[in-house]
Formats: structure tokens, sequence, C-alpha cells
């Protein structure tokens, strides 16, 4: 069916009565390839042949193009023509010179005078040019001959009367102004063309948006609302071919929501775009090609650059694409027509376009990433003025978020780079690229640059963004000796070789002979709209935090330690302050960690956890993963210290699934031992067995990850009796926070850990000895977790009076710190100290307060310490008389037969479970009746635990 040609076919069907009248006419219907003309000739045919028409029609074919008279053979053979006529013909074409011409003009005016003669040509274009200046022969010297030459032709002019404004839709306007015609724009054919009194030209422009609505009402068995012609429209530019193939996506899936269907690579759009190009000639596919290559950086003087093809035919080719509807402007309409037009290109040629273009926009000043992302595409072919550029791309991508992007240039223009500096400059800069997405790939390429700076040594921000990953990463003596190594660079006379570099765990103070580093870090990439947040500023001052300066000798300790003069409070609020005043970028990311666990440590767990959900969310708007599971692991610790051991796992759970290959990265560190802590604290041991046989690479136990996950694994060993392997870690980890300055008891309690498995193993001495170390080096710290955890170990060393003193301060002191779980084990020791001194109801009511806290945060195995109810009322209580008959008893009148069988009078009973006497007689009146016993003395033995197995601790604890 013909949208939008009525006028066009009108036009045509005069044309045709003018001839039948007796004038010789030429008709060529122009228009982009797939814009109806075959479909309109065979409608004009048909219309002719109704009418009486003697119809010889012949297409155009490629492949005959340079046969001379193959279009004219063929005309001739046509089984319209009577046989004497085809005969006459035939022996035209056998002869040569101007006599044939004459005679084949002789026959088909003899053929003429019975009938109108309609010779049609679909595809001129493709015509062989001895048969078109035949035919042009004989409309010059036949014209009054009742004949009509009609033919298509895809436009091949420069002269568009719609060049640069709106084009009128083809019911507005029928035709166009004439334009040079002729295969490949040859001038000869197109200016006799123009002499022929009786020439006309019809332009099929594409569907307009109404034309295109109702064509696709007409195709489809849907109804087509105004968006969704719209939308048609914009994806296919009008053209009917287009369309066709577009709604036979939208058939292959029904349910598209009202919309356009999404073409799709290989689907029958991409076909049917293909098709289209097919049928334009090579130059045409190849601007097509340089279009899509060059993408939106394209212009009619690039494009002719690049091709090295005059500004006409550029124009022209660029015409015909607008006409067939595959662009719009210079450019495509939809993603699957440029990768439509890459398709004639052979990958040589792909990347040949590519390079050039790289090239021809650099010369132009273009951004860098557009010329970065043609050098890409030319892989492996990488000039040398290319590595400049894709770091400078590199650096625009991480101002947009983009590391993927960042990662892909740095690393192209590593393998670009020809000397040693410039080449370890490149890789610290990729390292802190994927350290967002990927750092396990990140510490893999810090190893290669630490292996090769005795070949390159990096400078200036290189120099400096290498110390600084390596602090990030934790690795603080691999940092020291780096630093060591690029004094050296700096100062040839000190040589690192010849003595240990510097300590880059000292503290600030440690050295005070250190030169002020001059080399500045600047901060050159914004960050999220948080208006808290900081955002770098040409204006600024002379920078002078620890973020903007060349690590110095400290900078470890200050990064990872404990900020300001060593009280809680002014640590905090230095945090405070460097969070508000440091960007969260890719040298400073331990930074902004580390002071948002400062703020933890010193008893500001809600600031701590707003800090890092803020920052959370920022690492989540920027696309970094990487930075994500650094602050999802940070919420795991605020997890636990809060006590919430669900969410404590989840939180760790979710940063190891940020992190790709991680086997590879010390980042594990943190989330595997905050899964550890959680998992032992529940009970689930086989959990926790899992998780530590979980790959971990060699470096983590040179890094600052290292420490809490041996502290994990070191809780974990004494959770299951490896008393001995337990303090083997608690050691180990103290002894590394030593000699990376890092041995403060907020940091790492190592010390307060190491006694508890001095106590495990009976030696009560050295654990007084480590829990008094731990108070005096906390003398200055007045966070409420660090001394209440010290207290409660203090009061196991000290002497039972002294106990309940001890551990009410404790209680005290962890009330105010929010985690409900040390609060917990401080109430639980509580409760044994007031049994030891004979105050049995008081502890009761202590333990019983601890078991409840225990339940709420998920420690089964604090409160299988305090009450192990599973154990006495679940699966492994004891065999009683009656149960076989399925009078088994119930969890309450378990927990009341236990008391009572272990000599608890009904009042003590009552007191412990906090319930009336008369409950607890009712409770053992259906104990005795299940039981099938008549008192109390009849209660099986097997409830009653001897003196100094777990079962006494049962019936001390049962009332909890």
């Amino acid at each position: 069916m013909l949208i939008d040609r009525s006028a066009h076919m009108e036009l045509a069907e005069a044309t045709l009565h003018e001839s039948a009248a007796g004038d010789f006419r030429l008709l060529v219907a122009e228009g982009g390839p797939g814009c109806g003309k075959s479909e309109f000739l065979k409608r004009f045919l048909g219309i002719a042949a109704e009418s009486g028409a003697v119809v010889l029609d012949a297409p155009g074919l490629p492949c005959e193009s340079g046969t001379p008279l193959g279009l004219v053979r063929r005309l001739a053979e046509h089984p319209a023509l009577p046989d004497r006529t085809r005969e006459r013909l035939r022996l035209a074409l056998s002869q040569d010179g101007p006599r044939a011409v004459e005679r084949l003009c002789g026959a088909l005016c003899a053929l003429s005078a019975s009938a109108p003669l309609v010779i049609a040509v679909d595809d001129l274009h493709h015509a062989d040019r001895a048969s078109l200046r035949q035919l042009l022969h004989i409309a010059h010297h036949a014209r009054s001959a009742k004949i009509l030459l009609i033919g298509t032709e895809s436009p091949s002019g420069t002269d568009s009367p719609y060049s640069g404004t709106e084009r009128p839709h083809s019911t507005e306007r029928p035709y166009g102004r004439e334009r040079p015609y002729g295969r490949g724009g040859d001038p000869l054919l197109g200016a006799e063309l123009l002499r022929h009194p009786g020439f006309r030209r019809i332009t099929l422009d594409p569907l307009g948006p109404e034309g295109a609505a109702r064509l696709a009402a007409t195709l489809g068995d849907q109804p087509v609302d105004g968006r969704l012609g719209a939308e048609c429209y914009a994806l296919t530019g009008g053209n009917p071919l287009l369309l066709r193939a577009l709604l036979q996506d939208r058939w292959a899936v029904p349910d598209t929501g009202g919309r356009a269907p999404r073409p799709t690579a290989g689907g029958p759009f991409h076909q049917a775009v293909v098709a289209c190009l097919a049928r334009t000639g090579t130059p045409i596919r190849d601007v097509a090609g340089a279009l899509a290559v060059l993408g939106p950086s394209a212009t009619p003087v690039l494009l002719s650059r690049l091709l090295g093809l005059d500004a006409t035919a550029v124009d022209r080719a660029l015409q015909v694409l607008e006409l067939s509807g595959l662009t719009d402007g210079h450019r495509y309409r939809h993603p699957v027509v440029a990768a439509a037009a890459l398709d004639h290109l052979d990958a040589a040629d792909r990347r040949s376009l590519h390079e050039r273009s790289a090239l021809l926009l650099h010369e132009q000043g273009a951004r860098a990433t557009e010329v970065a992302d043609h050098l890409l595409a030319a892989q492996p072919t990488v000039p040398s003025w290319a590595v400049a550029v894709l770091r400078d791309a590199a650096t625009q991508a991480l101002v947009d978020d983009d590391a993927p992007a960042a990662i892909r240039y740095l690393d192209l223009a590593c393998r670009a780079c020809q000397e040693p500096p410039q080449r370890a400059a490149t890789r610290i800069a990729l390292a802190a690229a994927t350290w967002r997405v990927n750092p396990s790939a990140a510490e893999h390429h810090l190893g290669d640059t630490l292996a090769d700076l005795h070949t390159g040594t990096p400078t200036g921000s290189d120099a400096a963004l290498l110390v600084r990953l390596l602090i990030s990463c934790g690795r603080l003596e691999e940092a020291g000796r780096a630093r060591a190594r690029l004094q050296t660079a700096d100062h040839p006379g000190n040589d690192p070789d010849n003595g240990p570099g510097p300590d880059p765990g000292a503290g600030p103070d440690t050295d005070p002979g250190a030169v002020r580093p001059s080399v500045v870090l600047p901060c050159p990439w914004p960050i999220a709209s948080d208006e808290s947040r900081p955002r770098p500023s040409s204006d600024t001052a002379a920078p002078c935090e620890p973020w903007d300066e060349t690590p110095g000798p400290g900078a470890a300790a200050a990064v990872w330690g404990i900020p300001g003069p060593g009280t809680s409070e002014a640590a905090a609020d230095e945090a405070e302050r460097r969070l508000r005043a440091c960007p969260l970028l890719d040298g400073t990311l331990a930074v902004v960690a580390n002071a948002v666990r400062t703020l933890l440590r010193a008893g500001r767990t809600a600031d701590a956890d707003e800090w890092c959900h803020r920052l959370l969310k920022e690492a989540t708007a920027r696309r970094s993963p990487g930075w994500r599971a650094e602050f999802l692991a940070i919420l795991a610790e605020i997890a636990l210290r809060k006590g919430v051991l669900t969410d404590a796992e989840e939180c760790a759970r979710q940063a190891l699934a940020c992190l790709p290959g991680r086997g590879g990265s010390v980042l594990v560190g943190g989330p595997l031992a905050c899964q550890v802590h959680a998992y032992t604290a529940m009970g689930r041991y086989d959990d926790a067995t899992r998780v530590l046989h979980h790959p971990v690479p060699g470096a983590l136990f040179q890094s600052v990850y290292g420490l809490a996950y041996l502290r994990a694994r070191g809780h974990y060993h004494l959770a299951t009796d490896h008393c001995r392997a337990a303090l083997g870690d608690f050691l180990a980890a103290g002894r590394m926070a030593q000699r990376w300055g890092l041995d403060h008891p907020a940091v790492l309690p190592w010390r307060t850990d190491t006694a508890q498995a001095f106590l495990r193993l009976g030696e009560r001495a050295r654990a007084a000895r480590m829990i008094t170390e731990q108070l005096s080096c906390a003398h200055l710290w007045s966070d409420p977790h660090t001394r209440g955890v010290s207290l409660r170990l203090r009061a196991r060393v000290a002497a039972a009076p002294e106990r309940p003193h001890l551990l009410t301060q404790a209680v005290e002191v962890l009330q105010r710190s929010g985690d409900r779980l040390e609060l917990a084990r401080a109430l639980a020791d509580l409760g044994a100290a007031y049994r030891s001194v004979g105050e049995s109801i008081r502890a009761n009511n202590v333990r019983r307060r601890a078991w409840r806290m225990a339940e709420e945060c998920g420690a089964k195995a604090l409160c299988d310490a305090i009450l192990p109810w599973q154990a006495m009322c679940g699966g492994d209580r004891p065999d009683l008389p009656g149960r076989d008959q399925g009078a088994g008893l119930s969890e309450s009148e378990m927990r009341v037969a236990i008391l009572a069988a272990n000599g608890n009078s009904n009042r003590e009973i009552a007191l412990q479970l906090c319930v009336t006497m008369s409950t607890v007689e009712q409770h053992l009146t259906r104990v005795y009746r299940k039981l099938r016993i008549s008192r109390r003395q009849q209660l099986p033995k097997s409830l009653i635990g001897p003196v100094g197995t777990p079962a006494t601790d049962r019936r001390e604890l049962s009332s909890l």
C-alpha cells in the first residue's frame, strides 16, 4: 500500500496522458533506498497497462553495468513485444553505428503508433551507459512518439532545494527542483535530460510522522497511537522499508507496552539497513562507514579529510543517507544503523579509519576521551603521541566517574609507553583507577610498579600517589621502602641499601629533622553533590593537610592510627574535621575510611554510622565497587561494635560480593574478619571454619588488613578450645601493630585478647600483666568500649570480693558504648560474681538480663554459656520416664523440673523464672502427672548435674 504518494501518482498519470497524446515524455522517480521507488513504479505500470499501454520493463543490474547495451537487449526480449517488433529490435541491435540507433528508434515508434508505449527501468543508476545513451537518443529524435520513458534512481545531486532546511513531506511538494542526473553524476547525461522538453522528475521523500503512523497501522494488527507513530518515525526517518522491518521486530516481541520496539543487532531492522546501504554506491557506503566511526564528532569537513574525498562527494553521500531515513543531519538515528554501516568495513579498514580519526581529532583539539576511544578501536597500532592523550582521557573519565573507561585508556597507555619512568607513572595511575572496581587487579599493578622501581622511578604527584596507594592497601612496610627509594632518586646521596628505610608507621614526632616535602598531590577530581563533602578549588591556599602532601615518614600512623594528642575526644574531632575537609579520591580513600573508623573507636558510633552510609552512597553514585567494599566492611565493623551480628554478617557478605577475584586482594581481610567474628559469636562454628578456609593472599599478613583477620581467627580458636593457636594469632597481630606504629588499644586491643587466651590456659599472672598494660596504654583514651572490656577482664584476675565492683564499673561504662554484646558478656560475668559471693537472687536477675541481651544480639554461643536452654529443653534433653507414651515435658515444665531437681525451693524457682508461686506449683503438678511420680524426691536423677560439671552451671544459671 502506498502512503502519501497520491500527488506523485497524479503527476505520473498526467505525464502518461501527455505521452499518449503524442508527446515523448521522460519521468524519473528519485528517492533514497527503501523509500518505495520500486513499489511506486510497479503500481504505476499497473495503471498504465490497464489504460491499454504496452509496458516494457527491466531493472538496472549492478552486475550488468559494465556490459554495453545489456539493458536494451533485455528490453528487446520482453514478452509483451509482438514477434515482428522483437525481430526488428534484434536486427537493430546486431548492427553498429548510427544506423542501429535509427532502426531501434523506428521499431519503437512503430510499436507506439498502435498503442502508447511505456519503457520502465528500475534502478537507472545501475544501468549500463550505452543503453542509457541509446534511450536518450530515442527521446531526442522521437519527440512526437507516444512513448513514456520512466525510471527510478537514488539521488546523486547536491543542490536539493531543501538542503539545510526542513524538508516538506511528499504530499506538500510532489517533486523537487531538477538535479543533475546520471550514473555517478555524469554531467553529459544530466545535461541531455535537462535539455529535453518532456523531462519530469518526482522526488519520493520518506514519509512524514503522520504517514509513518498510517503505514504502521496498516501493516500491524494493533492500534497505533500518536506516541508510537512518532517513535517509529524517529527511528526510521519515515523510510517504509525500515518501518516494515521495525514492525517485524515488534511482532517478534508482542508486549512492547505501546512503545516502538528496540532494534537489535542482526534483527529485521538491522538487515533492512544493510539492504538500504547495499543499494547505494561504494562512495556512499564509505561515507556511511566513516560516519559510524566518527560518531558524534563527524562533520562534512572531517569526513572529507578522513576519506580523501572532495566536499561535493561527501555532501552527496550525506544527502542520500538522509533521504534514506538513516540519518538525521550528520547523526545516525539509532546505534543499530551505525552498526550496520560498519558491517560494510572489514576489520583492517575499520582500524585504519579509527587511527586516522584519532589523529585528525587530536589535531583539531578534540576532547581527550574522543581521541582515546578511537585509539582503543585502532589497536594494536598506538602512536607515541597517544600516551599523553590516553592519560588525559583517563583523568577525564575519572572526573565523570567512569572508572572502567579510565582503566581501558591507561592499560593501552601502559602498553604504548616506551620510557621506563613514563611506564611506571602510567601503571601507578592504572592501579589507582583499578582500585575503584577491582582492588585485586590494582594490587597486582602496584606489585609490578614496585618490581620496576629500579628501572623507572616516578616523580612528583605520581610518586606521592604510589606511596599513598600502598598506605591505602595497608602495605606499610612496602610504602616505607618505596618512599625511601623515591627519596634516593630525588637525593642520590641517600642510598636506601646502606641502611634501613624510614619507618612507615613512625609517628609525626619521631623524626623531628624530617624535611617537609615540597611535592604536592592535588585534588583534581570533583565528587558527589553532597554539600557537606569538600570540593577541590583552585582558589584555596597552599595545601597543608595530610592527604595533600607527599606522604612523610609518619604518614602511615597518621592514616591508620589515632590522630591528635591521644584523647578520644580530640581524635574524634580531628576525624570529623578530616571527613568534612578531605575529598573522596583515589589517593585519599584510606584517610576517609580510617576517619570513620576513628569515630567508631572513639565511641561515636552513631556519627560513624551516619558518615559511613553517606560515603557508601557516594561510592555507589560514582560507580566504584571497590570503594563500596571498603565502606560496607566498615559498616560490618560498626554492626559488630553494636552487637548486631546478623547485620555484621550481611554487610560483610555484600562487601565480599563487591570484590571480583577477591582471593587476590588484601581488602578481603576486613569483611572476612567480620564474618568470622559474627559466626563465632553466633555459635556457627562450621560457617566460621568455612570462611577461614577461604583463600587469602599471602600479602594479607604484611598488611594492616591482616590485623583484623588474625584477631578474628584468634577468637575463633579460643571459642573452639584451641587456646595455643589463639594465643599465637593474638601475639602475631600485636607484634605487627608494634612494628607499624599502630599499637593502640582502640586500633587493636591485642593485649586483652592475649589475656583471654592466657586465662583459658590457666596463666593468670601473665593475663593480669597484659590487662594492666592495656589499661595503662589507654589512660588518656576515654572510649567506653575499650575501657569496659578491659575492666571486665581485670575482674577475672581479681579476688572474688573485688569482682562485683569492677564488673559493675564495666557494665556502667559499656552501657555508654552501645555494644550490647560486650555488655551482655559483662552482665554474665557480673551475675557469676554475685553468685560467687552468695547473692543468688541478684545474680540470677543479672544473668537473666544478660541472656536476653545476648539472645537479641543473636549470640547463641554466649546464650549457651549463660543458660544452655537447647541442651536442657531441646534435642539433647535427658531421657525421662513416660516420654515413650507421649508425655513429654514442655520447655517451661522442663525448666521448673530442672530447678526443682537441683534443690531449689518453689520460692527460689519463682524468683529465678520471674513467675508466681502458683505458676511453679501448677508446672510441678503437670510434671508429676506426666512422669507418673508424686513428689519432688522422685524427679529423675538425670536432671541433676554433679558439682563441677557444666550441669552445675545450668543449675546456677537456669533463672535466666
